[in-house]
């Protein structure tokens, strides 16, 4: 068996070194056994997200025989619980996969305690450690142990927009935000269209992220949000992103000026949302011979009327409203199909979005490679991030 050791100190300079020894260089014919940590010591922007992604890739191309965690008792087990790669994990390979612990044990009887009062606290929306909240859809189980009822139920999507938002402006208040009350202060203002934007990238997930492109559900499926608030020093968080296009967002006058701390710390918020699906080019590829960035871009977009295929009634992603409330501001990475695109929205500040113009619509290529898609890797599922710092004048220490 081969065995895949998920580090503590994780980053993500080192998953993507999992990529390069095992999806990327080589080929594997046996089976995998992915060796989990207690805890991963620092959580930056995109490091759970980037992991979910490796790992569902990773699922989709060989047989994952085994989860083991690195813990020895019960107690440990609890503690796991309090990290916020634990449950995702779990639900994905939950019917396919063994659960053991570092002797050998089976815990699969364990965690399924552990997932079901996990999955309540999602459900009640009660805060976690480290400001931090999850709320995650496991397609593959039963509508009453998988969805989280704010966003869908054996109905359907939870067409209730206001609802929606109004408890995602509740949680940032209550959970996520608390570290510092200027920094709620200063996000008050755009709290309703952050709201927004998570209820369509959720409502998105639901529509293009269960199935195939035959419509197919896809088995196993995972898709949800996650908040976290983060408080770094401003030279760490430098460092782990080096020879990045954040390492260079971080480093733009105005983060600089306005957002590192007398103490050299930046503290920013990180929203997550993704899905384990086939990725948009895959879903949307069709007859009509568009290239995969057209694609792209038109399932970012809202209102899709120029397509007479599949594309002409998704409703997109609503990215001119994205881009707009965190313009001069913040970060925003996409990761799908075979493509990592992002915008740096101090760099290149808001334009309205044109529909019929998309060439006019800035996104660049994290790999620097102008999206020549020959030299990269296809990844599963789709990731969108955005990176939100806070300024430091709201720093109270």
């Amino acid at each position: 068996m081969i065995d895949i050791k998920i580090q503590r100190s994780l980053t993500s300079k080192k998953i993507k070194a999992l990529y390069d020894d095992y999806l990327y260089e080589k080929n594997y014919s046996g089976e995998f056994r992915i060796v989990l940590p207690k805890e991963i010591e620092k959580y930056r922007f995109g490091v759970l997200a980037e992991l979910l992604q490796f790992l569902i890739t990773l699922n989709n191309k060989y047989i994952v025989k085994e989860i083991k965690l690195s813990i020895d008792s019960a107690e440990d087990l609890d503690k796991v619980y309090e990290q916020e790669f634990i449950y995702p994990i779990v639900s994905l390979f939950w019917n396919s996969t063994k659960f053991t612990n570092s002797k050998g044990d089976t815990i699969k009887d364990e965690l399924r305690s552990l997932q079901n009062d996990f999955f309540i606290k999602m459900n009640s929306f009660q805060r976690l450690k480290s400001n931090k909240s999850l709320l995650i859809n496991i397609d593959h189980f039963s509508n009453s142990k998988g969805l989280v009822k704010l966003f869908e139920n054996s109905n359907g999507f939870n067409e209730n927009e206001e609802q929606i938002i109004d408890v995602i402006k509740k949680i940032l208040k209550k959970n996520i935000l608390t570290y510092n009350f200027n920094n709620l202060t200063e996000f008050e203002s755009i709290l309703l269209d952050i709201g927004a934007i998570i209820y369509e990238l959720i409502k998105n997930t639901f529509e293009w992220g269960k199935t195939n492109r035959d419509n197919v559900p896809i088995n196993p499926s995972i898709r949800g949000l996650y908040l976290r608030f983060h408080s770094n020093m401003y030279e760490n968080i430098i460092e782990d992103f080096k020879d990045t296009p954040i390492e260079v967002f971080l480093k733009e006058e105005t983060i600089q000026t306005k957002c590192v701390t007398d103490y050299k710390k930046i503290d920013y918020l990180e929203i997550s949302v993704f899905d384990s699906g086939i990725g948009f080019i895959d879903k949307f590829q069709d007859k009509d011979d568009l290239d995969d960035i057209t694609i792209l871009k038109k399932c970012l977009v809202k209102n899709q009327t120029s397509s007479t295929t599949n594309l002409k009634s998704k409703k997109g992603l609503g990215l001119d409203r994205i881009l707009k409330t965190i313009d001069q501001k913040g970060f925003l990475k996409i990761s799908t199909d075979k493509y990592i695109a992002y915008r740096n929205m101090i760099k290149d500040e808001y334009t309205q979005v044109d529909i019929n113009n998309l060439t006019d619509l800035i996104i660049e290529d994290w790999n620097n490679n102008n999206f020549r898609s020959t030299s990269n890797k296809k990844l599963s599922g789709t990731f969108i991030s955005i990176l939100y710092p806070f300024n430091y004048s709201s720093y109270q220490n």
